[in-house]
């Protein structure tokens, strides 16, 4: 169980170089679990292959349709986001 752990914490090595990469060449990523890893496992063969699937990371380009794309970023100030003790 611990060799299974470990080696999912180690996909989000992978998964950050995947994420940078795609940022340099303006490429959108999203990381993502909450997903049925059991599906995805029969889907992809990985069951026969030993592996499993521990994170997902859908990527592309964004659409020229997306009309959200185009708002204005809004930043809040510090003092509304957190509570300074």
């Amino acid at each position: 169980m611990e060799r299974k752990s470990w080696s999912e914490k180690q996909t989000y090595l992978a998964l950050n170089n995947l994420i940078i990469a795609c940022a340099d060449r303006q490429i959108d990523a999203c990381p993502m679990e909450g997903f049925d890893k059991k599906a995805y496992n029969r889907i992809l063969g990985l069951d026969e292959l030993g592996l499993n699937a521990s994170v997902i990371a859908p990527i592309g380009y964004r659409s020229e349709k997306d009309q959200t794309q185009k708002r204005k970023k809004v930043r809040k100030p510090m003092d509304e986001l957190f509570e300074l003790a």
